[in-house]
């Protein structure tokens, strides 16, 4: 989990950041927050057995705009090369905050996001499960994408016209420390070393390619069996973005919420 390269901040900014971590997600995930009095105590996010390979890295001192999150090409991403692939078992991410922070009510989640009922068990499909420990301040999706007649089937498919997204911002405020159990001693080390500066960390669950029409249908299918969802991809032309090579510009499928809508 090494550095990213990151532009020089000034004092006033670096100032501003600090105790502010970001934790990033993106890629085709399932999100399973833990809700208690309507609000969220805590949050398991699973990666399903789809052949992607998850990769992290902290960028201490960095806070990426909403802009920069909703543009593929921003400039201030890490390059493939930077992220640390993860093995395949579970994680936990511990924070700890100074003072006493706000609860986030769970109607906080954003509605751009395709939500499922809880209530069905999860089954073993997964390859990571990281559970993140802290008091959640913000929680904002991006890299959106509208459904379209036919792109979906199935009785858990979203609405026609429903937007949807595969990159999520966890936004935690006050952090003192922090630990991610389960990564390798140097990777902890670094993350608590560097939290004094605040930062974002990244995980990701696509190391950049172009994907295949039957890789994006993986993707949604693995989902669907880890969740206990009729849920298909039925699309027969994959997203043709700037170009079919070794060019990651646009998302693989979408990430799914298991929470009540608002």
């Amino acid at each position: 989990m090494p550095a990213s390269k990151i532009t020089p901040k000034s004092k006033k900014s670096k100032l501003a950041i600090k105790s502010h971590v970001d934790i990033v997600f993106a890629g085709p995930l399932l999100f399973v927050p833990l809700i208690s009095s309507g609000n969220i105590g805590g949050i398991e996010v699973f990666a399903p057995r789809n052949g992607h390979h998850l990769g992290a890295v902290f960028q201490p001192g960095v806070i990426f705009t909403d802009a920069e999150l909703d543009d593929p090409k921003c400039d201030r991403w890490p390059e493939p090369e930077e992220f640390s692939l993860l093995d395949p078992h579970s994680y936990s991410i511990e924070l700890s905050q100074k003072g006493k922070q706000k609860k986030l009510p769970i109607k906080a989640i954003p509605e751009t996001n395709h939500k499922i009922n809880p209530g069905r068990r999860l089954s073993s499909a997964w390859d990571i499960a990281i559970t993140i420990k802290g008091e959640l301040s913000r929680w904002s999706s991006h890299r959106l994408s509208q459904v379209t007649e036919g792109l979906f089937h199935g009785a858990d498919t979203p609405t026609i016209g429903q937007m949807i997204s595969s990159l999520h911002r966890l936004t935690y405020a006050g952090v003192t420390g922090a630990d991610f159990f389960g990564a390798s001693k140097q990777a902890r080390e670094y993350l608590r070393t560097s939290l004094t500066e605040g930062g974002t960390l990244i995980i990701v669950g696509e190391i950049p390619y172009q994907a295949s029409l039957l890789h994006q249908r993986q993707a949604i299918d693995s989902i669907a069996e880890l969740a206990g969802l009729d849920l298909h991809l039925a699309d027969l032309h994959p997203s043709a973005h700037r170009t079919q090579l070794m060019d990651h510009t646009g998302a693989c499928g979408m990430s799914i919420v298991l929470a009540p809508r608002a």
